[in-house]
């Protein structure tokens, strides 16, 4: 998975992306992550095998500019991790419903690393053992906007 984010593009070759991993087997820092994730995320990503943090390192590194980028590329490998874990017969679930300061101070991050997601890895579970609400949302249908509500020939004023 992580060979295939290596690979992803970047804005000037930078690849700003740095990820922190952790099996449940490492309960201290498989912890420190997953304290950081929000109660709805937290009762059911805690059963999976694997959390990743990913970062994006918000400034280049030959020159300490800033890197207006460096989410968009972390996505990006973020992306093709996702794409690589499915090929390997893996699931993956990115989580934007964390408290970054606490991960932040959880993985005693420098201020130029930017957590971007948590991604749980590892296999469906058994959604009857869920909270009603999470149950009812496991089991809905999946929507998408229609690309006439986000592709347009001119720009768009409202």
């Amino acid at each position: 998975m992580f060979e295939a984010a290596r690979w992803a593009p970047s804005a000037m070759n930078e690849q700003p992306w740095q990820y922190i991993y952790a099996h449940k087997e490492d309960s201290a820092l498989f912890n420190s992550i997953a304290e950081s994730l929000m109660p709805g995320n937290r009762i059911w990503a805690t059963n999976a095998p694997l959390l990743i943090v990913s970062m994006a390192r918000k400034t280049f590194m030959d020159n300490g500019s800033h890197n207006g980028s460096a989410v968009h590329d972390t996505g990006m490998a973020n992306y093709a991790l996702s794409l690589q874990a499915t090929e390997m017969g893996l699931f993956t679930h990115m989580m934007g419903g964390f408290d970054h300061s606490q991960l932040k101070q959880n993985l005693n991050l420098i201020d130029d690393l930017q957590p971007i997601v948590i991604i749980a890895v590892g296999y469906p579970g058994d959604a009857s053992v869920l909270p009603e609400a999470l149950k009812q949302r496991e089991h809905a249908k999946r929507s998408r906007k229609n690309q006439t509500e986000f592709v347009f020939t001119q720009s768009q004023n409202n």
